[in-house]
């Protein structure tokens, strides 16, 4: 009997000690959550093409100033003019585009906050965010408010599945449409990132990205400045660095970017840069991926001048660039610009790991789409898969400059496009 009751006083024991020990595994996020409610909102757009409305749309957004200035996604207000934000206590405001960018994108609003109490959230930054720490999403996934998910950060740095500018924080946060614009918070109550995109809405693949904060933090105090921002370009295109690449250019480590084309009369060209250069710094920063180029040099003004460390010909050198303005071109290995100047938009093709992580391998990908173009207006938006334009199927770089090059001069026009969340579409350019 003594036995049985010692036994039995083990077991219970035991199981305490495994369930005191599971609970201080997980982290208790009510308090968190409770904060860092009340400063997230809701966002509705009317969409509007040639001055009709053609549909509804929306997404999230947050306080970062208690005058009334909201963060959200570019993607989120592009068709808009004029966003419904919705407050946590349910009051809804018109809202201000201050100004937004569609090559990060972020987005800035403002609400008349006179008689408002805003509470604002602490911006953090990404540089102390750990892989395998703790994040939350805050948003309106399907347009179900106030809604939190949990997760952890799986990798930081992906800047090379969507935007070229902005190297993404991966987490296996839920996200799903409507989070877009919604904050990525950390156990300290500071926002992280903004919630940007998923890879695939048509399969849940555990992957979710989000803007660095520190980069959206930027384009936003640039937004409230100039209502726009003031990019610099240097002018090249580049690739990736592998190993056979590190052996035959005489390199010690697998980084860098490899210059492929310089284009004439631009910032790089006139520095004298080369084709077969590999950037290895910029300012003394590790260029550790070829993504690493375009996004400190992104951050930077037109007309800064910027020291790139080099390898050419086996031999290290520095040499001094003046950023070129926004006429530059900027595009990965394999990109081009085709079609901006007839449609408003500049389109990149799409690499090996999109194609993987999207199981889509026909087409090319919008990488910036100009305000008020026949793009614009049309609907389309950075990030969109364009796999048929007017009678011509796209499947490569070769098949849109084709296309572009036998658009009529004016009328109306369809393009197949697939966007993460809507799945296939299509929408209508009209010429001018």
């Amino acid at each position: 009997m003594l036995k049985r009751f010692l036994s039995l006083t083990v077991i219970i024991w035991m199981t305490l000690l495994s369930s005191s020990l599971e609970a201080k595994s997980f982290p208790d996020f009510t308090q968190l959550v409770e904060e860092v409610q009340p400063s997230v909102v809701s966002i509705k757009v009317e969409v509007k093409r040639w001055g009709r409305v053609v549909g509804r749309g929306g997404g999230s957004g947050f306080i970062v100033d208690e005058d009334g200035y909201i963060l959200t996604n570019h993607h989120v207000i592009a068709d808009a003019e004029t966003p419904v934000v919705k407050l946590y206590n349910g009051r809804e405001f018109d809202a201000e585009i201050i100004g937004s960018d569609a090559s990060t994108d972020v987005a800035l609003l403002k609400i008349d906050s006179d008689e408002l109490d805003l509470k604002a959230l602490k911006l953090g930054n990404t540089r102390d965010l750990k892989v395998g720490q703790w994040v939350l999403a805050f948003g309106a996934p399907f347009n179900l408010e106030q809604t939190v998910t949990a997760g952890i950060v799986s990798a930081k740095g992906r800047g090379e599945v969507g935007s070229q500018y902005v190297p993404f924080v991966q987490t296996d946060v839920a996200i799903n449409r409507g989070n877009s614009g919604g904050p990525l918070i950390n156990l300290d109550g500071e926002v992280v990132g903004i919630n940007s995109m998923i890879f695939n809405p048509m399969i849940s693949s555990g992957l979710s990205f989000s803007i660095p904060i520190d980069l959206a933090d930027n384009v936003r105090k640039q937004l409230l400045k100039d209502g726009k921002v003031n990019r610099g370009f240097l002018g090249v295109t580049f690739g990736p660095i592998d190993q056979d690449k590190a052996d035959a250019f005489g390199l010690d480590d697998v980084s860098g970017a490899l210059v492929t084309r310089v284009l004439p009369d631009m910032a790089a060209d006139k520095a004298g840069i080369k084709v077969g250069d590999v950037v290895i710094e910029v300012d003394g920063k590790p260029v550790r991926k070829a993504q690493d180029l375009p996004f400190y040099i992104g951050q930077m003004p037109a007309g800064q001048e910027v020291d790139l460390t080099i390898i050419r010909n086996g031999d290290k050198e520095t040499v001094e660039v003046t950023l070129s303005d926004a006429n530059g071109q900027f595009v990965s290995n394999g990109g081009s610009a085709a079609g901006k100047k007839e449609l408003g938009l500049a389109v990149t093709a799409l690499t090996p790991d999109l194609k993987e992580a999207t199981g889509i391998d026909k087409g090319v990908i919008i990488r910036e789409v100009q305000r008020d173009s026949p793009a614009a207006r049309a609907g389309l938006r950075q990030g969109d898969i364009i796999q048929k334009l007017h009678r011509t199927t796209i499947r490569n770089m070769r098949d849109f400059q084709s296309a572009v090059s036998s658009l009529p001069d004016e009328g109306k026009v369809a393009v197949l496009i697939v966007r993460q969340g809507v799945g296939s579409d299509f929408l209508v350019i009209e010429l001018d």
